[in-house]
């Protein structure tokens, strides 16, 4: 139909490659999204501390990680630190090699530019909950610490979950562009497959529909577990 021909997904070393590129994207974004949301979460802690210079180190991290291209701060940690002497020797060809791996590089970018996200996600949770229950913890002799863990964090996070669900779907997305820099995940076996075969567009949908089924289960997740933490009054608690 359409002229579309898929013999050689019949082919193992075909199927092997595309395994392999799932799993390492699977990796990528299981990695990134748990480092992105324990960046939100200390960043939005360090923002209720009320602390002038924290408040401006933290707001220069979320303007330049939100405002920038994941894709150019995975060149830049790939190739710019190694320019600047980060690198090691490789003891088995004695080869000077960069530090960090394309790998971490993408896991690195892909970490601080979801979490810069979500910083404002968490931050725009603590800041829409009600007054009255900030006030309650303190009468109750909460501290600064346990009041945030407690009380802020789980109350800002089932309010935050539908903008958190978007951020960690854009960031699974996102992991296609670590191909650039030679991450084997999905869209670089993609690529050496057509380049083989010169069915481009028979690989693309196949990635295409990959992608969707991925995300898709990521979305389905995140709506069952915003269900599951419900209570009434927040997210869809009623």
């Amino acid at each position: 139909m359409f002229g579309l021909d898929y013999s050689w997904l019949a082919d193992p070393a075909y199927q092997q490659w595309l395994l392999t590129g799932v799993v390492n994207t699977l990796k990528l974004a299981a990695i990134s999204s748990i480092a992105a949301v324990l960046i939100g979460l200390l960043g939005a802690l360090g923002l209720t501390l009320r602390l002038f210079w924290l408040d401006a180190l933290i707001e220069l991290f979320v303007e330049v990680f939100r405002n920038t291209p994941p894709l150019l701060q995975m060149l830049f940690a790939y190739f710019t630190l190694s320019t600047l002497g980060l690198k090691v020797t490789d003891p088995s060809t004695g080869l000077s090699v960069p530090l960090l791996s394309a790998f971490a590089c993408a896991a690195i970018s892909l970490s601080l530019f979801g979490g810069a996200l979500a910083i404002e996600a968490f931050r725009s949770g603590i800041e829409t909950m009600p007054r009255s229950i900030i006030e309650a913890a303190r009468s109750l002799g909460y501290g600064r610490w346990s009041r945030f863990w407690r009380i802020e964090a789980p109350i800002a996070s089932r309010i935050c979950l539908p903008a958190l669900t978007n951020i960690l779907s854009n960031l699974f997305k996102t992991t296609s562009q670590a191909s650039v820099i030679t991450v084997p995940e999905l869209m670089y076996y993609a690529g050496q497959i057509y380049n083989d075969t010169f069915r481009t567009l028979e690989v693309m949908i196949l990635v295409l529909v990959i992608y969707v089924t991925l995300v898709s289960i990521l979305t389905f997740a995140m709506a069952r577990l915003e269900a599951f933490m419900a209570f009434p009054g927040y997210g869809k608690g009623h």
